[in-house]
Protein backbone atom coordinates (compact mmCIF):
# COMPACT_ATOMS: atom_id res chain seq x y z
CA UNK A 1 0.00 0.00 0.00
CA UNK A 2 3.03 2.29 -0.30
CA UNK A 3 1.61 4.11 -3.38
CA UNK A 4 -1.63 4.75 -1.48
CA UNK A 5 0.27 6.21 1.46
CA UNK A 6 2.40 8.40 -0.80
CA UNK A 7 -0.65 9.75 -2.65
CA UNK A 8 -2.54 10.33 0.61
CA UNK A 9 0.38 12.18 2.16
CA UNK A 10 0.98 14.34 -0.93
CA UNK A 11 -2.67 15.41 -1.24
CA UNK A 12 -3.07 16.19 2.45
CA UNK A 13 0.26 18.04 2.51
CA UNK A 14 -0.90 20.19 -0.42
CA UNK A 15 -3.93 21.10 1.70
CA UNK A 16 -1.76 22.03 4.68
CA UNK A 17 -2.42 18.83 6.63
CA UNK A 18 0.19 16.58 8.22
CA UNK A 19 0.15 12.78 8.35
CA UNK A 20 1.16 10.96 11.54
CA UNK A 21 2.13 7.33 10.93
CA UNK A 22 1.59 4.45 13.30
CA UNK A 23 2.86 1.10 12.05
CA UNK A 24 1.69 -2.25 13.36
CA UNK A 25 3.21 -5.66 13.80
CA UNK A 26 2.82 -8.93 15.68
CA UNK A 27 2.81 -7.19 19.06
CA UNK A 28 0.82 -4.09 18.06
CA UNK A 29 -2.64 -4.43 16.63
CA UNK A 30 -4.51 -1.83 14.54
CA UNK A 31 -6.70 -1.25 17.59
CA UNK A 32 -3.60 -0.44 19.67
CA UNK A 33 -2.48 1.98 16.96
CA UNK A 34 -5.88 3.65 16.83
CA UNK A 35 -5.88 4.15 20.60
CA UNK A 36 -2.38 5.65 20.48
CA UNK A 37 -3.27 8.05 17.67
CA UNK A 38 -6.49 9.20 19.33
CA UNK A 39 -4.48 10.23 22.40
CA UNK A 40 -2.40 12.46 20.08
CA UNK A 41 -5.55 14.44 19.21
CA UNK A 42 -5.55 13.48 15.53
CA UNK A 43 -8.40 14.78 13.37
CA UNK A 44 -9.03 11.54 11.47
CA UNK A 45 -7.87 7.94 11.13
CA UNK A 46 -6.85 6.21 7.91
CA UNK A 47 -6.30 2.45 7.79
CA UNK A 48 -3.87 1.23 5.13
CA UNK A 49 -3.38 -2.48 4.50
CA UNK A 50 -4.54 -3.64 7.93
CA UNK A 51 -7.46 -5.59 9.32
CA UNK A 52 -10.13 -3.21 10.50
CA UNK A 53 -10.74 -3.50 14.27
CA UNK A 54 -14.26 -4.78 14.90
CA UNK A 55 -14.32 -3.09 18.32
CA UNK A 56 -13.01 0.28 17.12
CA UNK A 57 -16.19 1.97 18.30
CA UNK A 58 -15.15 1.23 21.87
CA UNK A 59 -12.07 3.44 21.66
CA UNK A 60 -12.62 6.50 23.79
CA UNK A 61 -12.97 9.67 21.72
CA UNK A 62 -13.26 7.86 18.38
CA UNK A 63 -16.90 8.64 17.64
CA UNK A 64 -16.29 12.20 16.42
CA UNK A 65 -13.39 11.27 14.09
CA UNK A 66 -13.75 10.52 10.38
CA UNK A 67 -12.37 7.02 9.74
CA UNK A 68 -11.53 5.74 6.26
CA UNK A 69 -9.94 2.55 4.96
CA UNK A 70 -7.90 2.29 1.78
CA UNK A 71 -7.59 -1.46 1.77
CA UNK A 72 -10.68 -3.24 3.02
CA UNK A 73 -14.40 -2.63 3.28
CA UNK A 74 -15.62 -2.38 6.86
CA UNK A 75 -18.47 -4.78 7.60
CA UNK A 76 -19.66 -2.85 10.66
CA UNK A 77 -20.47 0.31 8.72
CA UNK A 78 -18.34 2.46 11.02
CA UNK A 79 -15.37 3.00 8.71
CA UNK A 80 -15.84 4.45 5.22
CA UNK A 81 -14.03 2.65 2.39
CA UNK A 82 -11.91 4.68 -0.02
CA UNK A 83 -13.40 2.53 -2.76
CA UNK A 84 -10.77 -0.21 -2.72
CA UNK A 85 -11.55 -3.63 -1.24
CA UNK A 86 -8.58 -5.92 -1.80
CA UNK A 87 -10.74 -8.92 -1.04
CA UNK A 88 -12.27 -8.39 -4.50
CA UNK A 89 -8.94 -9.44 -5.99
CA UNK A 90 -9.45 -12.92 -4.60
CA UNK A 91 -12.86 -13.10 -6.27
CA UNK A 92 -11.35 -12.15 -9.63
CA UNK A 93 -8.59 -14.74 -9.28
CA UNK A 94 -11.00 -17.49 -8.22
CA UNK A 95 -13.28 -16.80 -11.20
CA UNK A 96 -10.39 -16.67 -13.69
CA UNK A 97 -8.67 -19.83 -12.47
CA UNK A 98 -12.00 -21.63 -12.28
CA UNK A 99 -12.68 -20.81 -15.93
CA UNK A 100 -9.27 -22.18 -16.87
CA UNK A 101 -10.05 -25.43 -15.06
CA UNK A 102 -7.89 -25.10 -11.95
CA UNK A 103 -9.28 -26.85 -8.89
CA UNK A 104 -6.11 -27.02 -6.77
CA UNK A 105 -4.65 -23.63 -5.89
CA UNK A 106 -1.86 -22.34 -3.67
CA UNK A 107 -1.24 -18.94 -2.10
CA UNK A 108 2.32 -17.70 -1.47
CA UNK A 109 2.46 -14.88 1.07
CA UNK A 110 4.41 -13.57 4.02
CA UNK A 111 3.33 -14.96 7.37
CA UNK A 112 0.77 -12.75 9.17
CA UNK A 113 0.02 -10.89 5.92
CA UNK A 114 -3.33 -9.09 6.12
CA UNK A 115 -3.55 -9.02 2.33
CA UNK A 116 -2.79 -12.74 2.26
CA UNK A 117 -5.59 -13.43 4.73
CA UNK A 118 -8.04 -11.37 2.63
CA UNK A 119 -7.14 -13.16 -0.60
CA UNK A 120 -7.24 -16.60 1.02
CA UNK A 121 -10.67 -15.84 2.48
CA UNK A 122 -11.99 -14.61 -0.86
CA UNK A 123 -10.56 -17.62 -2.71
CA UNK A 124 -12.17 -20.03 -0.27
CA UNK A 125 -15.51 -18.24 -0.48
CA UNK A 126 -15.54 -18.03 -4.28
CA UNK A 127 -13.69 -21.10 -5.54
CA UNK A 128 -15.72 -23.78 -7.28
CA UNK A 129 -17.07 -26.60 -5.16
CA UNK A 130 -14.48 -29.31 -4.57
CA UNK A 131 -11.49 -26.97 -5.00
CA UNK A 132 -8.54 -27.20 -2.62
CA UNK A 133 -6.26 -24.46 -1.34
CA UNK A 134 -2.74 -24.63 0.09
CA UNK A 135 -0.90 -21.72 1.76
CA UNK A 136 2.89 -21.29 1.66
CA UNK A 137 4.10 -18.75 4.22
CA UNK A 138 7.28 -17.18 2.89
CA UNK A 139 9.78 -16.90 5.71
CA UNK A 140 8.53 -19.97 7.52
CA UNK A 141 9.56 -21.99 4.48
CA UNK A 142 11.82 -21.05 1.53
CA UNK A 143 9.94 -20.57 -1.74
CA UNK A 144 11.76 -23.34 -3.62
CA UNK A 145 11.23 -25.89 -0.83
CA UNK A 146 7.58 -24.96 -0.55
CA UNK A 147 6.98 -25.35 -4.28
CA UNK A 148 8.69 -28.76 -4.28
CA UNK A 149 6.65 -29.83 -1.23
CA UNK A 150 3.49 -28.87 -3.11
CA UNK A 151 4.49 -31.34 -5.84
CA UNK A 152 4.28 -34.23 -3.34
CA UNK A 153 0.73 -33.46 -2.21
CA UNK A 154 -2.19 -35.62 -3.41
CA UNK A 155 -3.90 -32.43 -4.60
CA UNK A 156 -0.83 -30.63 -5.88
CA UNK A 157 -1.61 -26.96 -6.66
CA UNK A 158 -1.75 -26.22 -10.37
CA UNK A 159 -1.76 -22.45 -9.78
CA UNK A 160 0.26 -20.26 -7.41
CA UNK A 161 -1.22 -16.94 -6.31
CA UNK A 162 1.60 -14.71 -5.04
CA UNK A 163 0.96 -11.61 -2.95
CA UNK A 164 3.59 -9.55 -4.79
CA UNK A 165 5.17 -9.59 -8.22
CA UNK A 166 8.60 -10.08 -6.59
CA UNK A 167 7.36 -13.24 -4.87
CA UNK A 168 5.86 -14.44 -8.14
CA UNK A 169 9.24 -14.03 -9.85
CA UNK A 170 10.86 -16.02 -7.03
CA UNK A 171 8.33 -18.80 -7.63
CA UNK A 172 9.02 -18.74 -11.37
CA UNK A 173 12.76 -18.87 -10.72
CA UNK A 174 12.31 -21.87 -8.42
CA UNK A 175 10.21 -23.57 -11.11
CA UNK A 176 12.89 -22.94 -13.75
CA UNK A 177 15.58 -24.38 -11.47
CA UNK A 178 13.60 -27.57 -10.85
CA UNK A 179 12.17 -28.18 -14.30
CA UNK A 180 8.60 -27.14 -13.49
CA UNK A 181 7.09 -25.61 -16.60
CA UNK A 182 5.22 -22.31 -16.23
CA UNK A 183 2.36 -22.28 -17.08
CA UNK A 184 2.25 -25.91 -18.25
CA UNK A 185 2.62 -27.48 -14.83
CA UNK A 186 2.09 -24.43 -12.63
CA UNK A 187 0.30 -21.19 -13.46
CA UNK A 188 1.66 -18.17 -11.56
CA UNK A 189 -0.19 -14.96 -10.65
CA UNK A 190 1.47 -11.89 -9.13
CA UNK A 191 0.11 -8.88 -7.30
CA UNK A 192 0.62 -5.20 -8.06
CA UNK A 193 1.24 -5.36 -11.82
CA UNK A 194 4.62 -3.68 -11.42
CA UNK A 195 7.08 -3.27 -14.32
CA UNK A 196 8.60 -6.59 -13.20
CA UNK A 197 5.54 -8.35 -14.62
CA UNK A 198 6.57 -7.44 -18.17
CA UNK A 199 10.29 -8.07 -17.72
CA UNK A 200 10.17 -11.85 -17.26
CA UNK A 201 9.55 -14.77 -19.59
CA UNK A 202 6.81 -15.80 -19.71
CA UNK A 203 5.31 -12.44 -18.85
CA UNK A 204 3.50 -12.42 -15.53
CA UNK A 205 -0.25 -12.39 -15.02
CA UNK A 206 -0.78 -9.92 -12.18
CA UNK A 207 -3.50 -8.16 -10.21
CA UNK A 208 -3.58 -4.44 -10.99
CA UNK A 209 -4.44 -2.43 -7.88
CA UNK A 210 -5.36 1.29 -8.12
CA UNK A 211 -3.57 1.98 -4.83
CA UNK A 212 -2.62 5.56 -5.70
CA UNK A 213 -6.22 6.37 -6.61
CA UNK A 214 -7.34 4.88 -3.28
CA UNK A 215 -4.93 7.13 -1.39
CA UNK A 216 -6.19 10.21 -3.23
CA UNK A 217 -9.81 9.17 -2.65
CA UNK A 218 -9.15 8.77 1.08
CA UNK A 219 -7.54 12.21 1.23
CA UNK A 220 -10.39 13.87 -0.67
CA UNK A 221 -12.94 12.25 1.63
CA UNK A 222 -11.15 13.60 4.70
CA UNK A 223 -10.74 17.08 3.25
CA UNK A 224 -14.45 17.17 2.45
CA UNK A 225 -15.31 16.07 5.98
CA UNK A 226 -13.02 18.72 7.46
CA UNK A 227 -14.86 21.32 5.36
CA UNK A 228 -18.26 20.03 6.46
CA UNK A 229 -19.14 18.61 3.05
CA UNK A 230 -20.52 15.18 2.17
CA UNK A 231 -18.15 13.14 0.03
CA UNK A 232 -19.23 10.24 -2.18
CA UNK A 233 -16.63 7.56 -2.81
CA UNK A 234 -16.78 5.61 -6.07
CA UNK A 235 -15.73 1.97 -6.24
CA UNK A 236 -12.21 1.57 -7.63
CA UNK A 237 -11.82 -1.34 -10.05
CA UNK A 238 -9.31 -4.10 -9.35
CA UNK A 239 -8.23 -5.70 -12.62
CA UNK A 240 -6.39 -8.85 -13.63
CA UNK A 241 -3.74 -8.27 -16.30
CA UNK A 242 -3.61 -11.65 -18.04
CA UNK A 243 -0.28 -12.63 -19.60
CA UNK A 244 1.78 -15.70 -20.38
CA UNK A 245 2.33 -17.15 -16.90
CA UNK A 246 -1.18 -18.61 -16.63
CA UNK A 247 -3.04 -21.24 -18.62
CA UNK A 248 -5.19 -24.37 -18.25
CA UNK A 249 -3.78 -27.09 -16.00
CA UNK A 250 -2.23 -30.07 -17.77
CA UNK A 251 -3.45 -33.60 -17.15
CA UNK A 252 0.02 -34.93 -16.50
CA UNK A 253 1.36 -33.68 -13.22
Amino acid sequence: MAPALAALDARLSDAGRAVLLCSGGKDRTPLDGARALVTRDVEALVFLGVDLPTDLREVRGIQHLPCVSAGRTDRTGFIVSAGLDLGRAGKLIAAYLGQLGHRCMGVVAKAHSVLGAQVVEALRNNALEGSSLEVLNVGDEPVAEGILRWRTLPNSPTAAICLSDATALAVMHACACHGIDVPGRLSVIGFGDTPLARCVSPTLTSVRIPARAAGIAAAEYLLARFAGRVSELAELPVKLAIRGSTGPPTRSR
